[in-house]
């Protein structure tokens, strides 16, 4: 069964669009949503859905009363980071909607996400996210209890020191909240053969198997039609299920777009260097 795909963003930014539009590729039964601003309707592909911010952010609001920034990060920036997450609440609630896929702007979805062992991405990564209702309540009310309550909010610092004094952030307290509470063991984005990207320019995480970068980049291959990485340590591919376009890769995203993917399925890859898709060599 088919579920919505949602984007919350509130910039005006071409790649939004993009974004949408692959979603809509992958998931041609779900629907897509943007939960935006005016200035970003026009991005939105035919199809896709336009809700404003600003009608879903009572419970945003209610929280920003006691949000405590303790982080280097612009300050709106990060409130709006956990912000989304009561804003998407209230949206799945007055819509009476049970599961969503969460998605940055910055994503680029090439999966089935209706597959029920997804569930088991439920706030692991931030930017790629299966949610569903009762869940998205606890975390809303975790994160309410969280910032108010300055004994609660002193274990969350102590947590963030003890993984290497990250910042206090979002997905800082998804991973806490998961681990902590719904302690669902990490799937590390991978799923059997294929993975969600944690970020291009990252490779994945230590437990698992390594797939091959290119240029501090996952290099990524066109195989059989489909997007993959190339494993390093044995034989074989993992495909894509999704990339995330982090920070100064986003301009890489019309170049992984199907109508800019090779025409056939001759072995590929992409080089960053040239923003072309080579023929692989015959080792590869």
């Amino acid at each position: 069964m088919s579920i919505p795909v949602i984007f919350i963003h509130r910039a005006d930014e071409g790649h939004l669009g993009l974004c949408m539009q692959q979603a809509m590729a992958s998931n041609p039964k779900s629907r897509v949503i943007l939960i935006g601003t005016r200035e970003n309707r026009k991005h939105i592909p035919d199809g896709a859905e336009h809700h404003l911010i600003d009608d879903y952010s009572q419970s945003a609001k209610g929280f920003a009363s006691f949000y405590r920034h303790l982080s280097p990060n612009n300050f709106a920036y990060n409130l709006f980071c956990f912000q989304r997450w009561f804003i998407l609440r209230d949206f799945m609630k007055v819509n009476e909607l049970q599961k969503i896929l969460y998605l940055d702007s910055d994503v680029l979805l090439y999966c089935d996400i209706s597959k029920p062992d997804y569930e088991r991405l439920a706030l692991e990564f931030s930017w790629t996210t299966v949610c569903n209702l009762p869940t998205l309540d606890r975390y809303c009310a975790y994160l309410t209890a969280h910032f108010r309550e300055t004994s609660l909010l002193h274990k969350l610092l102590d947590y963030c020191r003890s993984i290497g004094n990250a910042p206090l952030s979002d997905m800082v307290t998804c991973i806490h909240f998961r681990n902590y509470y719904l302690r669902i063991a990490s799937t590390y984005g991978v799923f059997g053969d294929s993975f969600f990207d944690h970020n291009l320019s990252c490779p994945l995480a230590p437990p698992c198997d390594q797939i091959e970068l290119l240029e501090g980049k996952k290099k990524i291959y066109w195989k059989y039609g489909a997007l993959h990485g190339k494993l390093t340590e044995k034989d074989g591919f993992l495909k894509v299920n999704s990339l995330h376009f982090q920070g100064a890769t986003k301009h890489y995203i019309p170049f992984f777009l199907p109508s800019n993917l090779p025409s056939h399925d001759a072995l590929h890859y992409f080089n960053y260097a040239t923003c072309q898709w080579l023929l692989a060599n015959s080792k590869d």
